[in-house]
């Protein structure tokens, strides 16, 4: 039986180097998508000076020796500029946003102005404070992103933010990883369609629903090839079709049962096993074996272990096919409320609810969700995150702020510091990333 690093170095090994097929989306349609290659500015942003308050471009030689009357000579809007230089002595009433005339090098707001009523030309002067320096209240060209910089990166995610920033650039259409292509297939003659009612001895086919919507949020395109039977026939076929994906999943029949028909069929069909065991739970008896470029995981039926199996080691493979580097699910911190089971031969995870600390040290809290073992979904649909309860032997997480963490071999209790592995695509809520493996 393999530890989990061990299992995960063979599950790189075996993903390879980064690599994606890559494809152009238009803008509207890249949300969620990997960016395939750099992005870069292809203008300076902001692409003039440009005035950051309401007010009056200066030249701030003007004001150098205090307050002054000057001549308000124009008024420029944005998206509009104006005609010609400022000479000595002139001002120009300027809106935010627009560009600020050549000869300006400032802007007074204009709460600060005084109109100078009364005056003749009293409508074309204004008596404005000073000193004031060169820069003030001005957004200089390309202080933010010059030209060339690259503004989003490969690798990278897509969220609405991204989409702006994509915009900004010029970008219409988006470079993009190809999605990876992921297969399904359930096993079992107790298996019945989503739309059955379940006999005496049959149950719903929860699971490739499931590892269909965790490879799509993953950034796959999965097909559900639906249920096959315990024959080998019927397996072999199904597995054949199953093998023009990129990555293949099979649920159930790769324990130590006579109806346990996977690892045989997928050996026949020509798959290479790498491993068949990983000391986890739930989720012990997974199988693992590749075939040219196909990767090719035989997860237990229970559906909380396929969740979990996926998470771990399918989620960080695809990956790799998405051009990304393969690494360990991150995981976040956070302060335990409630207990967790005691630590065994096997490395644990425990669904947890996760919420923002109310009182105390900022951070997360994890509440344990109650679960009836390795067969609930429903403990999962309600968790936020999978709780990590090291093997013995392992290093505890290190202790955090006024927190701690649990003693070696004792079971984490409420208080205790727990390292988390989120289930939302990217971080928990308030804390980043730690650089943890799970």
């Amino acid at each position: 039986m393999l530890s989990v690093d061990e299992a995960l170095r063979a599950v790189g090994t075996a993903a390879g180097v980064p690599r994606a097929r890559v494809e152009h989306v238009a803008l509207a349609d890249a949300l969620d998508r990997v960016v395939a290659a750099d992005v870069a500015m292809d203008h300076d942003v902001p692409p003039f000076h440009r005035a950051t308050m309401d007010g009056f471009a200066v030249r701030a030689a003007d004001l150098a020796g205090g307050a002054a009357d000057l001549a308000v000579v124009g008024r420029v809007h944005a998206g509009a500029t104006h005609p010609t230089p400022l000479a000595p002595g002139e001002v120009v009433a300027i809106m935010t946003g627009a560009p600020v005339p050549a000869g300006a090098d400032a802007v007074v707001p204009v709460e600060r102005a005084t109109t100078l009523a009364g005056a003749p030309g009293a409508e074309t002067r204004v008596r404005l404070p000073g000193p004031v320096r060169p820069g003030d209240c001005v957004a200089r060209r390309g202080e933010q992103v010059a030209v060339g910089d690259v503004v989003v990166r490969a690798g990278a995610v897509v969220t609405p933010a991204t989409v702006g920033v994509l915009a900004a650039a010029g970008c219409a259409r988006v470079p993009v990883a190809a999605r990876p292509t992921v297969a399904i297939l359930c096993t079992g003659d107790e298996l019945v369609t989503v739309d059955a009612r379940p006999g005496p001895a049959s149950i719903r086919a929860s699971n490739g629903h499931a590892l269909a919507a965790q490879a799509r949020r993953a950034g796959a395109e999965a097909t559900y090839l639906g249920i096959v039977r315990d024959d080998p026939a019927a397996l072999r076929a199904a597995v054949a079709r199953a093998l023009e994906a990129d990555v293949v999943l099979v649920s159930g029949g790769v324990s130590l049962g006579d109806r346990d028909l996977v690892p045989e069929v997928l050996a026949a069909c020509g798959v290479e096993p790498r491993f068949h065991r990983w000391a986890v739970k739930p989720g012990g008896p997974l199988w693992f074996g590749v075939r040219g470029a196909t990767l090719v995981f035989g997860l237990p039926g229970n559906p909380a272990a396929t969740f979990v199996g996926f998470e771990l080691l399918v989620a960080p493979a695809l990956d790799v096919r998405l051009g990304r580097p393969f690494a360990p699910r991150a995981t976040v911190r956070a302060t335990l409320a409630g207990r967790l089971p005691a630590r065994g031969a096997r490395r644990q995870f425990v669904p947890v609810a996760l919420a923002a600390s109310l009182e105390g040290a900022p951070g997360l809290v994890a509440t344990p969700v109650r679960a009836m073992g390795s067969g609930d979904l429903f403990a999962l649909a309600a968790a936020d995150g999978l709780a990590v309860v090291r093997e013995t032997g392992a290093r505890p997480p290190e202790t955090c702020g006024d927190a701690h963490a649990p003693a070696s071999g004792a079971p984490a209790l409420a208080g205790d510091v727990v390292d988390v592995v989120p289930l939302a695509r990217g971080a928990g809520p308030g804390l980043a990333l730690t650089a943890r493996p799970a």
